[in-house]
């Protein structure tokens, strides 16, 4: 899944929660469960990848950038919006991302993330695999500006 699903679910996770130990932990589990359902990544279209900052990079952190703009508005124009809890189960949800791409393009081991619950779609499946993130995001961001008093 790529960044933006998973930020914008972590949030609304923190959101919900009834404690920041709380939004990080179901942060966390979620980067888990979306990875479960079929997505499209980089390797949908490349499967042996040539580099270290290629367009897949650049891509999610593009995405992280507008995900973090987004949380920003929201946390300081929505009243009901609960800053810490929401910023930790956003970051929490990218933490295998975090700690595993590294890991992966320097060692070739990856520590948080389970490879039977990763269902990466192939090129012929792309498009269901754009649209499935398309709609978890799309639902983790009307979830959310909803749950936060904005609407």
């Amino acid at each position: 899944m790529h960044p933006l699903a998973h930020m914008l679910t972590g949030a609304l996770i923190g959101q919900a929660a009834p404690n920041p130990v709380t939004a990080v932990l179901g942060g966390f589990f979620s980067h888990h469960l979306l990875d479960a359902i079929p997505h499209t990544e980089g390797k949908t279209f490349n499967p042996q990848p040539n580099g270290v900052l290629g367009a897949e990079l650049i891509a999610a952190g593009l995405e992280c950038g507008a995900g973090t703009l987004m949380l920003i508005w929201l946390i300081e124009n929505c009243d009901g919006a609960k800053p810490l809890p929401v910023v930790l189960g956003s970051l929490a949800a990218l933490l295998p991302d975090f700690v595993d791409l590294p890991l992966r393009t320097l060692f070739g081991i990856s520590l948080l993330h389970v490879p039977g619950l990763h269902w990466t779609v192939q090129r012929r499946h792309a498009v269901w695999g754009l649209l499935t993130q398309m709609a978890v995001a799309g639902a983790a961001i009307v979830a959310l500006w909803r749950s936060s008093g904005c609407g």
